[in-house]
């Protein structure tokens, strides 16, 4: 059984707790942040106190930026597998240094990107393994939302470049690891960025991006987190044989269609919808996958992925 412990209000007790706490030979025996509204009761307020006094094997954590550097840090140095929240740190310089002192430590860790653990996507992606429309060609992203933060003009690390946040770190840093996921490595990259005065502390709002991939594949994506009354959120493939389309709007990770443009007309592909349990964020359901994956990972002392 592993003994894990989760860092973070919000996000940590309505999605990380649940995900974790349901996952076979995997147990949440302590909690950092606020206390209350979870039905747990060992809830710590200072994480090193919870890392000095519990017998963890791991934590989750759902913490800024630049808190998340130092926890991780220091439970990597006690030997304690980590999975962690994106962006990783507010800089390249401490995520590598995570990275470094993990894999001295030979620590298991992940990252939650949800993405392309939904069942829609997975579809998506094995149509395009197979090559079932030709190679792909170019690939484009259309995202527009509107935040939280920006919608009830909240000042916060969400929207402060310095603290890990803006469009690109924040949200954009899922299209980067999805689109390498859907079409290989990225070898160029080109970047418009968008402010608006809506950002508080005058974080990016948008991104524009002209991509090149090492497989010759070229790429477009465009993402909007101020953009009101409209939600989508639509990938597009352009294969040597016609597109495949992948889009939601108005949701997160539910909602989602794939739609294949052929020589033989047009179909809407049918997919086995993901499934939570009632009164559950939508992203559980998700994260449960990597959280099971990851749990699976720490006691067989192997690496993940996403890591």
């Amino acid at each position: 059984m592993l003994k894990i412990g989760i860092i973070g209000s919000g996000f940590g007790h309505y999605g990380l707790f649940p995900a974790f706490n349901s996952v076979r030979h995997g147990k949440v025996v302590a909690m950092c942040g606020k206390k209350g509204g979870i039905g747990f009761t060992n809830i710590y307020t200072d994480w090193r106190l919870m890392l000095k006094n519990e017998k963890l094997d791991a934590i989750a954590l759902a913490v800024t930026p630049r808190a998340q550097y130092a926890i991780a840090k220091a439970a990597i140095k006690k030997g304690l597998h980590v999975f962690a929240e994106k962006p990783l740190a507010v800089n390249v310089a401490e995520a590598r240094e995570l990275l470094l002192l993990a894999k001295k430590k030979n620590i298991t860790h992940g990252i939650d990107f949800i993405f392309p653990e939904i069942a829609e996507w997975k579809k998506t992606k094995a149509v395009l393994d197979k090559k079932t429309l030709g190679r792909l060609q170019h690939i484009s992203v259309n995202w527009d939302f509107l935040s939280y933060d920006i919608k009830n003009k909240k000042s916060s690390w969400k929207t402060s470049v310095v603290d890990g946040g803006g469009a690109l770190s924040f949200f954009f840093s899922h299209g980067l690891y999805y689109l390498e996921h859907f079409a290989g490595d990225i070898s160029k990259v080109k970047s418009l960025l968008t402010y608006a005065k809506e950002s508080i502390k005058g974080g990016e709002v948008g991104v524009d991006m002209v991509l090149a991939f090492k497989n010759g594949v070229t790429g477009y994506a465009h993402v909007r987190c101020n953009c009101r009354n409209f939600t989508r959120h639509q990938l597009i493939f352009q294969c040597e044989r016609g597109v495949l389309v992948l889009e939601n709007k108005h949701s997160v990770v539910d909602n989602f269609t794939v739609t294949l443009h052929g020589p033989n007309g047009t179909r809407q592909l049918r997919v086995k919808k993901d499934t939570g349990l009632q009164n559950e964020d939508e992203r559980v359901k998700i994260v449960r996958k990597l959280a099971t994956r990851f749990v699976t990972a720490c006691l067989r002392n192997q690496q993940m992925f996403p890591s």
